[in-house]
């Protein structure tokens, strides 16, 4: 698929998503989390039987058995069947059948249950269900991959003007497969996100399981990546990737119905998704878990009462980002691998806590590599700089001075890094690079990446922003920007101001 195309299936979304929340918030719900549920139920009723399918014809090729639940005279809950109702009809058995009979499966889709569990059709009349089923019937999710969907879960965060006033968003699914193939996680592995927003990295660390254990002559090319069934794998092995594999916690119900949501879409059905606060309030026994592979992008901007901090903790603070990163470390098995995304001002930060998480990282952890990233990689949500951190958990804690840490300076990721995202040939992407030297056994390149010792950062405070060692630094203050991007930049915010002293002048 070209990247004209792809463009066009993103554009077409945004308006189909913007044509639902503006019909839906004209129809009465005004509440931005209403719509959210509402819409994400109907997308999910629509997906399920398209999922249902494509598993069938899945297990044609690989011999995974697949459980349909339309079976045993269920077939006339698929969405092809009852999409066709009209009026109090539609609205009746959507109401009391549809929704009731996703709530009470009892075939094994114990986390469709948990998507459901307690969900009310709250759409008002039968008129706008029935409109809201029409756009939506026009959307085919079968032929979307996972960057595509991930897109739609954002652009729908977007519309609803609710994403930032939540503190969330969806991690770049460009940044989500480097990470991944970084960390590299392999079948029998227990996979953990401590802040798992919409799954993003719990799919994306299954996608690369089964393209590692796929035959090359069924793998697939999408969109500039491969995508495999990963058909090596044994019953057992298969069942312990759907059911044993993946964990995630978040904090928001909604996130968590999200996740289940795209997490069973993708064929994960017994993936263990929880609603729980991960670093703060009472601690139980899951606190405790270790896990094999940790992937995460935790909340940056969050406070936390020191009251309510989880008192196994290795750094006391009120900063959301340093809570996380001691969590992660004191959730990985000796050996276990991570990659955490960070923003910059926590490894540079003077602070007693930061530097404190830093000094616990290194002592605990085998840093292997920081990748700074630039900033406008989170836009059209933040414009903070961020970083992220590949390391490797210590048998025993201990400082080792005679060590190096590899860095690589990732100066574009192949988009526009502006609030209007745009992605292209014409923008510097550095992936490719960081793929090509991480896979050299972290070569050194020129401009690219180079090695700092430990004793090095620990002289000085433990700082691991990517900046203050690179050799490669003129000592002049670059700009690292396309000036067709700043002039674009410049141009949008023109037409922002211009819209501002509209109103002003109407109000005067």
């Amino acid at each position: 698929m070209s990247d004209q195309t792809l463009q066009q299936l993103r554009e077409d979304f945004r308006q189909k998503l913007a044509r639902l929340n503006d019909y839906l918030w004209g129809a009465g719900l005004k509440d931005p989390v209403t719509r959210i549920q509402q819409v994400s139920f109907l997308f999910f009723l629509k997906m399920l039987e398209e999922q249902d399918n494509a598993m069938e014809k899945e297990e044609k090729l690989t011999g995974h058995k697949h459980k349909s639940i339309y079976e045993n005279g269920n077939d006339k809950f698929r969405w092809s069947r009852w999409r066709e109702k009209t009026g109090e009809d539609l609205y009746e058995f959507v109401r009391t059948k549809v929704f009731p009979f996703i709530d009470e499966l009892h075939n094994g889709h114990s986390n469709i249950q948990q998507i459901f569990h307690g969900a009310k059709l709250l759409i008002p009349d039968a008129i706008t269900l029935k409109r809201t089923i029409e756009i939506i019937d026009t959307i085919e999710f079968s032929n979307l991959d996972t960057d595509v969907k991930g897109d739609l879960y954002e652009s729908l965060l977007n519309q609803i003007g609710s994403a930032g006033e939540l503190g969330q968003f969806l991690t770049p699914r460009h940044i989500v497969r480097a990470i991944v193939e970084m960390v590299n996680p392999k079948i029998g592995n227990t996979i953990y996100d401590p802040a798992c927003g919409t799954g993003g990295f719990l799919i994306s660390a299954y996608e690369h399981i089964r393209l590692k254990n796929s035959d090359p002559k069924n793998i697939e090319e999408k969109e500039g990546y491969q995508r495999g069934y990963g058909e090596k794998l044994g019953k057992k092995e298969w069942q312990f990737l759907t059911k044993g594999t993946f964990w995630g916690v978040d904090v928001d119900p909604e996130m968590m119905r999200l996740a289940l949501m795209n997490l069973i879409l993708h064929g994960i059905e017994g993936a263990n998704i929880k609603r729980k606060d991960t670093v703060a309030g009472s601690e139980g026994e899951d606190d405790l878990k270790k896990y094999d592979v940790i992937l995460t992008n935790p909340p940056f901007s969050g406070k936390v009462d020191r009251e309510r901090i989880k008192p196994t903790l290795p750094v006391q603070s009120t900063k959301s980002q340093v809570l996380f990163l001691g969590h992660v470390i004191n959730a990985l098995e000796p050996d276990g691998r991570a990659g955490v995304i960070l923003p910059e001002g926590s490894l540079f930060g003077t602070n007693r806590d930061d530097k404190d998480i830093r000094r616990y990282l290194l002592e605990n952890t085998e840093l292997e590599a920081v990748v700074s990233m630039p900033a406008g990689v989170f836009q059209p949500y933040a414009g903070v700089k961020t970083s992220f951190l590949i390391f490797k958990k210590k048998a025993k804690p201990k400082l080792d001075e005679a060590a190096k840490v590899w860095f690589f300076d990732m100066q574009g990721d192949g988009s526009s890094l502006s609030k209007a995202k745009r992605f292209g040939s014409r923008y510097k992407n550095d992936l490719p690079k960081l793929r090509e030297l991480w896979n050299k056994n972290r070569a050194v390149e020129k401009n690219y990446s180079w090695f700092t010792p430990i004793k090095k950062v620990i002289e000085n405070d433990y700082i691991l922003s990517a900046n203050v060692y690179s050799p490669y630094s003129t000592g002049e203050e670059e700009s690292l920007r396309d000036p067709e991007m700043i002039m674009r930049d410049i141009e949008e915010k023109s037409k922002e101001l211009a819209k501002l002293r509209e109103v002003v002048k109407k109000k005067l």
